[in-house]
Parts: structure tokens; sequence; C-alpha cells
């Protein structure tokens, strides 16, 4: 699932050199193997008690949603997003949602285009990537910042550096639940 920040630039769109760099790398491949393993963790958790794995988003629901961000949103999707999405389409797990490329029915679980379209309104200050019913888990589209919402009131609770450490947040949260 990890997918290695090329080209200088880092996954929040700034270009990076040298030593800061990879830091910067060394510590998203961190994040992303913590990330793995809770993961495994959960789906462990989840088919003991026989309740749904959703399988790897497929390419073209990728590049479709991928799309759906540019043009509705004029946002790119953050690598780590994509990377979750390449091995589990959306999740939901003691309370705790990441939206899945794709929206399910049986049982539900929000897609991120639907979410989206649902919570944000015009113009929209965050671009959502999940929530547990009284939070929501966002990106600040005006400074870039991950953040965590109060919801109803959009009130900042918390902020993270970077969308894989709000994503192994909402995990080992979901997880210790």
């Amino acid at each position: 699932m990890i997918e290695q920040i090329a080209d200088g630039v880092a996954g929040d769109g700034n270009f990076r050199t040298g030593d800061s760099f990879e830091q910067e790398g060394k510590e998203q491949e961190r994040k992303m193997s913590e990330i793995d393993n809770l993961l495994r963790r959960i789906e462990t958790e989840k088919r003991s008690f026989d309740q749904p794995v959703w399988p790897p988003a497929l390419p073209a629901d990728i590049e479709r949603l991928r799309a759906y961000a540019r043009e509705s949103l004029q946002t790119d999707l953050p690598r780590g997003y994509i990377a979750f999405l390449r091995s589990h389409d959306g999740l939901d797990f003691n309370g705790y949602v990441v939206y899945g490329a794709t929206e399910h029915q049986a049982p539900f679980l929000d897609g991120f285009a639907e979410a989206n379209a649902r919570l944000a309104d015009p113009p929209a200050k965050y671009v959502f990537y999940g929530n547990t019913g009284h939070e929501l888990f966002a990106q600040d589209r005006d400074c870039g910042t991950w953040v965590r919402l109060d919801n109803p009131s959009l009130d900042v609770m918390e902020e993270f550096a970077s969308f894989e450490a709000m994503l192994e947040r909402v995990l080992r949260d979901a997880y210790e639940e």
C-alpha cells in the first residue's frame, strides 16, 4: 500500500529538497506502515464478527474519483488516500468511516463524491474524507490543513500535518474504541 513520494513533490504539493525531503519521506513511509498494520488488525477483527471488508477500489473508480475531485472540488486527492483506496474501497468500523471511491448500499457506506455533494455548502470550505457521526475528517481548502471538525458546527477540534497522520489517527481511534 505504501506509495513513494517522487519528483521532489511532497504529499502536500510543496517542493522539498535534501534532508527535509528524505526525512519527510521516511516519516511518510513509517505512517503508511503503521496504517497498513492498523488496517490488518481492523480487517481481522471485522472478519471475526462476519462484518464486510470492502475489497480494493477498481482502478477505473479511482480515476473517476480523481476526475470528480479535480473538476467539482478543484482539488487533487492525496497520495495516501489513493493508496488507501487501492487496498480498501472505504471503511466503516466502530462508528469511524473513511469514504470509499464508490457508495455501497448493503451495508451502506458513503462514497467520497456522494458525501462531499451532501456535506458541502457552496462554496465549500472543506473537502471531506470521513466521519464518525459527530465529527468530520477533512482538508481545509483555504490553507490545505488536515482537520477533525465538530459536526454540525464545523469548529476545528484538531489539526494534522498530513492526510496520512489524519488517517492513522482515525484508524487508531476506531481500533481502540
